[in-house]
């Protein structure tokens, strides 16, 4: 009896052991890095880390696939936190870099001279760049999660009047916002699930969305500007126009452009040809449709310019071509009844502060909420190593680089997978019934996957499949005749 016993302690506490290596682990480290903060939340598994940093507005400061970062972080700010004011002047913004919030819409959160509403940059703070509250948590599946809190924005914010030598107060507080995030990372995967909730605390109704965007690295060292390594892809289609009826939109002029670059970088000369055909234009970097529904855009350090459009698929994806590592965003669908800010859920913007970085933004829709009201938006991010570029689709199982095809039997194509899993080639007739299963081979997110597998059998529809430890199954692509 006591050698069943110790046989039956002995299986449990290995399948135990087991399940702890495979799960997703979240610490709070004390000066993480060497950044100087008292407090990050780290979640990590063997192929991510994720890092949040609540003094630091509860912003995500790391995802990394490997050792390959996607986030660009102002060192200048590292181990700083600031108080809870919205009493900020316009050179004053504590941007720390990473994953940051901005409620929507932007143009009427302050107030200028005269009363009215209007724009103020920096952003609100108490949202954007104050502390927030951080713990850990559980959801009601059992993942572990890193919750994040901020304080109350009150709105409109102040402004500050140069020519006044002031700030302009608004007569009363209008609006009162608590945003509040919780995230998890999957055990052997890439993936990050978040969840975002914006509440509105106040006792009158607001109309209010959310931007939440991540400011990339953009280049491959501080000595270099080598933004055409750093290139963002989104997918687009004529079913969805901005309201201008324009496919996108480049938020800059020749003429802005010029003045930027004149003032903040280096002189230039109109009597130069070199210098107007090089600078008197929208920017080089809005490469246009790259594959067939799918534009690109690579970072200009020299061009501080958002440009608009409407992402048809819902994702997004950010690639660094030095390594070839690719993070994208999947978000919710676009959804033609509701409205959005400046009707577009997706913006990216070419910043040229700092170091500079290339910022992806995902726009929620606006939500009418009465007082005490609240909505939630998800996003689930996904990191893989990639054999090539463009990105010409994003799915839970993965990034598509190389579509699936067929001919003369030779069956090929080109992936990046966010899942560790097995994958196979399922072949199917014309009634949708299985006629092969071969399996090609285990796979990772550290490792691009290239399918090259000789099939001559008749068939009307190729599969490729990810299976992972749990026999959840994914479809990465397909492929009919």
């Amino acid at each position: 009896m006591k050698t069943i016993k110790v046989f039956f302690l002995v299986s449990f506490l290995f399948v135990m052991s087991l399940s702890s290596q495979n799960k997703a682990s979240i610490k709070v480290v004390k000066n993480y890095k060497n950044w100087n903060w008292e407090e990050v939340y780290v979640a990590k598994n063997p192929y991510i880390s994720v890092a949040v940093v609540p003094k630091a507005a509860g912003r995500i400061l790391e995802y990394n696939l490997g050792d390959v970062p996607s986030l660009w972080i102002n060192s200048k700010l590292m181990g700083k936190s600031f108080a809870p004011t919205d009493e900020v002047k316009m050179q004053e913004w504590r941007n720390f870099g990473g994953y940051r919030l901005v409620p929507l819409p932007i143009e009427n959160c302050s107030v200028d001279k005269d009363g009215s509403k209007a724009q103020r940059w920096p952003p609100p703070a108490i949202i954007g760049d104050s502390p927030y509250k951080a713990k850990k948590g559980v959801d009601r599946k059992g993942n572990e999660t890193i919750e994040v809190t901020s304080g109350i924005q009150e709105l409109p914010v102040p402004s500050y009047n140069g020519k006044l030598k002031r700030f302009v107060y608004p007569n009363k507080i209008e609006e009162k916002l608590e945003y509040s995030r919780s995230l998890y990372i999957e055990p052997n995967s890439s993936l990050v699930h978040i969840n975002h909730h914006l509440k509105n605390v106040g006792n009158k109704k607001v109309k209010r969305g959310i931007m939440i965007s991540s400011q990339h690295v953009s280049r491959s060292n501080p000595n270099l500007t080598d933004g055409e390594n750093y290139v963002a892809y989104v997918p687009f289609s004529k079913e969805y126009l901005l309201p201008n009826g324009k496919q996108y939109q480049v938020m800059s002029s020749p003429e802005a452009r010029w003045r930027y670059i004149n003032r903040n970088r280096f002189k230039l000369d109109k009597n130069n040809p070199e210098d107007v055909a090089k600078y008197y234009n929208h920017g080089t970097n809005w490469k246009g449709e790259v594959a067939p529904g799918i534009y690109e855009v690579e970072y200009d350090y020299n061009l501080m310019a958002g440009f608009h459009i409407v992402s048809s698929e819902s994702w997004i994806c950010y690639v660094n071509k030095t390594n070839n590592t690719a993070f994208a965003k999947i978000m919710e669908p676009y959804d033609s009844s509701l409205e959005y800010d400046h009707g577009l859920n997706m913006a990216i913007f070419c910043s040229g502060l700092e170091t500079g970085y290339l910022e992806t933004e995902v726009k929620t829709p606006l939500y009418t909420l009465q007082p005490l009201e609240s909505f939630d938006y998800k996003e689930i991010h996904g990191a893989a190593k990639i054999q090539n570029t463009p990105v010409l689709g994003v799915t839970m199982a993965g990034i598509t680089t190389q579509k699936l095809s067929c001919k003369n039997g030779q069956v090929l194509g080109s992936y990046g997978v966010f899942v560790a899993s097995s994958a196979y080639l399922v072949s199917e007739d014309d009634k949708g019934v299985e006629i092969d299963r071969i399996f090609i081979e285990k796979v990772n997110p550290l490792q691009p996957f290239n399918v090259h597998v000789n099939y001559t059998k008749l068939f009307k529809t190729l599969k490729l499949v990810l299976i992972d430890e749990n026999n959840k199954e994914y479809e990465l692509d397909k492929f009919n005749k």
